[in-house]
């Protein structure tokens, strides 16, 4: 199963005990006359060849005698019938259900501890799209699929959104993740409610340009956006209501999730955007680089782009580096990672970290200097990129124990025995 896209949730934001959603045989009806291809897809369920199927004569017989050929042709009717087979909304209201008996385990491993972490992950299986809601936790090595969010279309990117949910709800924070898909729309979910087969929200190109802000928290909500992928997302934790998406189509477009509508739109690249940043103090400053070989920062206050950075090759992935705000990080087709200062023009430093191009790249935020890079070559790799090693020693009664010093104020005291490669490779 490919995974495209992921993303963690920090501890103490998710609701402990997450609502179900419920759907009336009607909403459901409504949903499969509105949108069938889409409803069977996120069902699970594959869509039939419009042409007929050839069966041998053999079994035509059996065809005739049950009437198989009309098997799936319910008419709406036969459909409701069948919701209505269940008389009872809830469990404990059915008499042949002991409620001490049903569903104690599933109750118990819904709930959300302080200490777990959740990370919502893209998933696409046999044309099938799906979010996949991991539990983990720390001290007991829990990790396990929470639950699951059946999505439309091939998720990109992921992006975790603590806003409120909708533009009802200004003073209410949400558990929210915004999905980037291969179609021109950007889903919001809410990670709070199981079972949910519609997005809060959805971003998506209206042609009349008008907003629909309903009520429910189920309806969606209607923005006029881009027209082709979106490649990347980027949630301004400064101005919390502010989701940035960058698009295939050339176009990053500035939402105002709360208030259900467009904020800006920047067109100041001239091929495809791959990747946006969010300056992670200063607010109104977003770092995004494209296939146009060019990274640009850019003042939203003005939509002038700030400073230009060019490259020689596509630039696939660019992010900031938390503990210098005035450092960003490039990572590139050709498998490079450069470091640029904002004051300058000139690169600071290069990794060859890769054969192949850069899938993506992450800097700890706990850990100055930790860089983990990705590739298509199959590989991962973690880098140090906090300081400058200036002196090494060899300890001279211990051949494995070596002691740096470098740009940092403290030395470090490595064991090469502990490393598993060089332990194998010197005993």
């Amino acid at each position: 199963m490919p995974v495209s896209c992921l993303c963690w949730i920090p501890k103490g934001i998710a609701k402990d005990h997450p609502r179900k959603s419920n759907y009336s045989s009607e909403s459901i009806l409504k949903a499969l006359q509105e949108h069938p291809s889409d409803t069977f897809r996120t069902c699970g369920i594959a869509e039939l060849p419009e042409s007929p199927i050839q069966v041998d004569a053999g079994a035509e017989s059996e065809l005739s005698e049950y009437d198989l050929q009309n098997y799936d042709q319910l008419d709406e009717n036969e459909i409701r019938n069948i919701f209505n087979n269940n008389s009872f909304e809830e469990d404990k209201t059915d008499p042949s259900i002991n409620p001490s008996e049903s569903g104690s385990e599933d109750s118990s491993d819904l709930v959300v501890g302080p200490n777990d972490n959740l990370a919502v992950v893209g998933v696409t299986h046999n044309n099938i799209n799906t979010l996949e809601i991991y539990l983990f936790n720390e001290d007991s090595q829990d990790w396990y699929i929470h639950h699951d969010i059946p999505v439309h279309g091939c998720p990109l990117c992921i992006e975790w959104l603590n806003c409120p949910r909708n533009c009802n709800e200004t003073g209410c924070d949400g558990n929210l993740v915004a999905v980037g898909t291969t179609a021109s729309y950007v889903n919001i979910w809410d990670i709070d409610i199981v079972n949910c087969l519609q997005p809060v929200a959805t971003l998506i190109n209206s042609s009349d340009g008008k907003i629909d802000c309903p009520q429910s928290n189920n309806s969606l909500i209607n923005f006029k956006g881009h027209r082709e992928s979106i490649l990347d997302l980027s949630w301004n934790t400064s101005v919390r209501t502010i989701l940035a998406s960058a698009s295939a189509d050339r176009t990053v477009v500035l939402w105002d999730v709360a208030l259900a509508r467009i904020s800006d739109i920047l067109l100041h690249h001239t091929d495809k955007v791959q990747s946006i940043q969010w300056h992670p103090f200063e607010a109104p400053l977003l770092l995004t680089s494209s296939a146009d070989k060019t990274v640009k920062l850019v003042d939203c206050r003005v939509q002038q782009s700030v400073k230009n950075w060019n490259h020689s090759i596509e630039i696939e992935k660019v992010i900031w580096n938390p503990f210098c705000p005035t450092m960003f990080l490039t990572g590139s087709c050709d498998g490079s990672v450069h470091a640029f200062d904002v004051r300058n023009r000139d690169c600071i430093f290069q990794i060859d970290a890769h054969n192949m191009a850069i899938t993506d790249l992450a800097l700890s935020h706990q850990i100055e200097g930790l860089l983990v890079t990705s590739s298509i070559d199959k590989t991962a790799k973690v880098w140090d990129i906090g300081g400058t090693i200036y002196c090494s020693s060899i300890c001279p009664d211990n051949a494995s124990t070596i002691i740096f010093g470098g740009q940092r104020n403290s030395v470090l005291l490595v064991d090469l025995y502990q490393e598993l490669p060089a332990r194998d490779h010197h005993r």
